[in-house]
């Protein structure tokens, strides 16, 4: 039997915090998410803006640098499922290219599902992924059918490149 590879040590001071509270950096967001899925400006910095305390809310993940600045290492938005008022739709989730495979898409993961689970007392975390399933998997979701994630009838989004995944507060 072999033994997965060990999982890296996250020992810097990392904070996972909403962008509507730290507006300061949305401009870091914009470029990092833009830096995956290319969008404009002002697309990004209008669904960022949409961020507050209920749904949808964007968090950033970040760190200082050594003079002592913030810097955005990640980010991940919740938005509401209208079908489903027990579940949200979690999206954008990016992690700066240079800090890939490091544990900070996880920790990420990590604090958005508390928020959701603890503070929203949500019974469910949906996603989609074109790439990402095994990294998912590893933090407990599995696959299920598309959903509809933008009218309140339960009709099914049929993408065929997207891979869906949830997770259960029960898990």
């Amino acid at each position: 039997m072999t033994l997965p590879p060990p999982q890296p040590v996250i020992s810097e001071p990392y904070k996972v915090v909403p962008i509507h509270k730290h507006r300061e950096l949305m401009d870091q967001c914009i470029a990092l998410i833009n830096s995956e899925w290319p969008r404009s400006y002002t697309a990004r910095l209008w669904s960022l803006e949409s961020s507050k305390e209920t749904l949808p809310t964007s968090f950033v993940l970040t760190t200082t640098d050594i003079k002592d600045e913030t810097i955005v290492l990640a980010h991940a938005k919740l938005s509401p499922i209208p079908a489903d008022q027990e579940a949200v739709f979690v999206e954008s989730v990016v992690v700066t290219r240079e800090r890939r495979g490091q544990g900070i898409g996880r920790l990420l993961m990590q604090e958005v599902e508390k928020h959701c689970f603890h503070k929203l007392h949500l019974k469910k975390i949906y996603l989609s992924t074109i790439d990402q399933q095994a990294f998912y998997a590893k933090l407990g979701y599995k696959l299920c059918s598309a959903i509809n994630i933008f009218g309140s009838r339960p009709t099914l989004n049929k993408s065929t490149k997207k891979i869906w995944m949830f997770k259960s507060a029960d898990s």
